[in-house]
């Protein structure tokens, strides 16, 4: 669904950020229908295989909002993604609800004209719902993210709105830029986990608020150890441990996971691993340069029979072979791994065939021997 132009690219002349286009090959048979955005690395995103289909936000937003119906009547869980760009046939944009607040992101130039069309169709189906936007069409892991409410109301970062998934609560920031508080996409990976953490002792790698560790000590889980490198996300992982009555079996430990691990004496019958790609303090992190390492120790810290789940995030990203550094570290590490079926993305992160983009992250899952 993305064209990167190049050499055999033409058309691009005179056209703006937003306009419907037919792509055509040399031959000029019509193969899709896309937005324009010819500034753009990506200059071009298909929103339909169907060459001559028009672009209508309402029709696109309707089909993704039936697509999520069982999420909408699931008391349990109102933290969920409306929209997943393209795999719902609207190019450069995502929705995510967090309790009665709806955050629309902007992803690329070519969703900004249709934005105020696909807020009219929120506030329209979520009456009594607080719709932002953010603008954010650069890196995604920089801060200084432009949000507004539609309604022109203030925007507090330090707002806390409750919100629920699997029943778990979580005090999320919703107007604090990118960093909410939970990251809806990996549900999945909660609720499979959920499943066979009875009894067992978690270690959660670059933990940010907690998600992971909050929602398995809910589900029975005898312990949990967030590390992470900021502070003030930890402290938002004790408040949501305090909140869900699990504080009790809790611990964090701020600092490079790299040092804690080369430390740590403890083995876990669970450790969860889902960097970012790079990130500022301490010394520094870049995935491809760092996480084999990382890897490597946590294959010595898991217990007999004992589960490692390492993800890495791919969003629009250069590839990488997860499976691969997972292999090398439990060689590294002197002990035999066997793999795992991951599971699957849930209904509200859907993928598109041919495009590996659409998939927010890789997930490799092994059991220690």
């Amino acid at each position: 669904p993305w064209v990167r132009p190049d050499r055999f690219t033409r058309g691009l002349a005179g056209l703006a950020a937003g306009d419907v286009v037919t792509l055509i090959d040399e031959r000029g048979t019509p193969l899709a229908a896309a937005l324009a955005d010819p500034q753009a690395e990506v200059c071009a995103r298909v929103f339909h295989r169907k060459p001559d289909a028009r672009f209508d936000v309402a029709a696109a937003l309707t089909r993704a909002w039936e697509r999520r119906a069982a999420l909408h009547v699931d008391s349990a869980t109102d933290c969920y993604r409306l929209v997943h760009g393209e795999a719902d046939f609207l190019p450069g944009l995502r929705v995510e609800r967090y309790g009665d607040v709806v955050v629309v992101l902007v992803l690329a130039a070519c969703a900004a004209p249709h934005v105020a069309a696909a807020c009219a169709w929120l506030v329209e189906r979520m009456p009594g719902a607080t719709v932002v936007v953010r603008d954010h069409l650069d890196d995604l892991r920089r801060e200084d993210v432009s949000t507004r409410r539609i309604d022109g109301g203030a925007v507090d970062p330090e707002t806390v709105v409750v919100a629920r998934e699997l029943g778990v609560r979580f005090p999320l920031r919703p107007f604090a830029g990118l960093a909410t508080g939970l990251y809806v996409d990996q549900r999945a990976t909660r609720v499979w986990l959920r499943a066979q953490v009875t009894g067992r002792r978690v270690l959660n790698l670059f933990a940010y608020t907690g998600a992971f560790s909050i929602s398995l000590l809910a589900a029975g889980a005898a312990s949990a150890v967030d590390s992470d490198l900021s502070a003030p996300a930890l402290a938002r992982a004790s408040e949501a441990a305090a909140l869900n009555g699990v504080a009790d079996r809790h611990r964090i430990l701020h600092g490079d996971c790299r040092t804690l691990l080369a430390q740590d004496r403890d083995d876990y019958d669970l450790i969860i691993c889902d960097p970012p790609t790079s990130a500022q303090g301490g010394g520094g992190w870049i995935l491809r340069r760092d996480y084999a390492e990382v890897l490597e120790l946590a294959c010595r810290r898991l217990a007999p029979g004992g589960l490692l789940v390492a993800c890495c995030n791919t969003l629009g990203g250069k590839p990488y072979d997860l499976a691969a550094a997972v292999v090398a570290a439990g060689v590294a590490a002197g002990v035999g791994l066997l793999s795992e079926a991951a599971p699957p993305l849930s209904a509200d992160v859907p993928l598109l065939s041919g495009f590996p983009e659409g998939r927010p992250y890789r997930l490799v899952a092994v059991r220690r021997q």
